[in-house]
């Protein structure tokens, strides 16, 4: 029998929330006539989240688990469950319990009687112990400047509790960014023009345990979405922020060089600034750029090689474009320009075709 929704969420080293989040959603939606399933996808957890979800999939048909090895990021976790749905609804909410099942039934009801695409639970129409904390209060003034931005009347666009017609989803997928932890803005973004948008009012719980998965990694994440909605049609995000990275990498390198010149004179430091400079640009597009690709263990120090061989052939670019464009056209910053802009080029389209790889 087909439901009529889909419960969504993404685990990662969630192993004693499990049970106690399928309780708690049974318990809110077993006297109503709800036909529904929980999908959990799963980020190749550490712990026992993968045992507790199997061992739910043996006592109930309406339990369904997908592994994930090679990728990591929240909003890709969601839609490749939602695309794994049949139902007409979906809903996406944390395993945490910091988003109270007892609202989907009100998550449900309001898109089901309104000409709604998609129902929020905001954090925002009603007082919230919780949001005297500095996180939400700064949630508030993103979603605020976020609603100018987007010309959208909402109150809570950074919220992750939400229901989304399966069908509107499927004919927006392909504007997506897929990456990072909002999904709702980055649909929001996508279909602003033609989405119709509702909210209802939730209280935020504390999360029931575990640790939270928010890091300064959510700040990069956000700013990627952004650029990647205003300027991804003319400049992919993930060469902003690489080219970011390298341009503080440059800067990392004259202080190592300058820091190293007077002891080791100017070859042995330029060499060192050099590699010095390539390993934190390597480090830190690994953790923010490819963050959903990130390369670990032995594979990071394989990465990394790559990373020096790929970014020498760069450097190589980039001195002979800017040689070239010197000695013809006596172009003095224009040339470093440019040639700066042919390394980082060619460094980023190799290091995204052959180190950081999305299969």
């Amino acid at each position: 029998m087909k439901n009529n929704l889909s419960i969504v969420t993404a685990t990662l080293n969630e192993s004693e929330n499990i049970e106690k989040l399928y309780t708690e959603i049974y318990k809110s939606l077993k006297n109503t006539n709800i036909s529904w399933e929980l999908i959990f996808v799963d980020d190749n957890s550490t712990d026992d989240t993968v045992k507790k979800i199997d061992s739910l999939q043996k006592n109930y048909e309406n339990v369904f688990l997908i592994r994930r090895f090679d990728k990591r990021g929240l909003s890709s976790a969601l839609l490749q469950g939602a695309l794994s749905s049949k139902s007409k609804y979906i809903v996406f909410m944390d395993a945490d319990l910091q988003h109270n099942p007892k609202y989907i039934q009100n998550l449900f009801e309001k898109i089901k009687n309104s000409n709604a695409n998609v129902v929020s639970a905001s954090r925002f129409l009603t007082k919230n112990d919780f949001l005297n904390k500095k996180r939400y209060k700064a949630s508030i003034i993103v979603n605020k400047i976020l609603e100018k931005l987007t010309k959208i009347k909402f109150t809570d666009i950074l919220t992750g509790y939400f229901i989304i017609e399966k069908d509107f989803l499927l004919q927006n997928i392909n504007k997506l960014s897929k990456t990072g932890f909002k999904i709702l803005l980055d649909i929001i973004l996508s279909s602003k023009e033609n989405v119709v948008f509702r909210e209802i009012a939730f209280n935020f719980e504390p999360r029931y345990k575990g640790k939270s998965k928010l890091n300064n990694k959510v700040l990069i994440d956000f700013i990627y979405l952004l650029l990647d909605k205003y300027f991804g049609k003319l400049i992919p995000a993930r060469y902003i922020i690489f080219s970011f990275i390298g341009l503080i990498g440059a800067i990392f390198q004259i202080f190592i060089i300058y820091a190293l010149f007077q002891l080791l004179g100017f070859n042995t430091s330029l060499f060192l600034g050099i590699i010095f400079a390539m390993t934190l640009n390597f480090t830190l597009n690994n953790e923010f750029t490819y963050s959903d690709l990130k390369l670990r263990g032995l594979k990071f120090f394989i990465g990394l090689s790559k990373f020096y061989f790929f970014c020498s052939f760069g450097a190589l670019f980039n001195f002979l474009t800017a040689k070239n464009l010197y000695e013809n056209f006596n172009t003095f910053y224009i040339a470093i320009l440019l040639g700066a802009f042919v390394g980082s080029v060619w460094n980023y389209y190799m290091n995204t075709s052959f180190n950081w790889k999305n299969n």
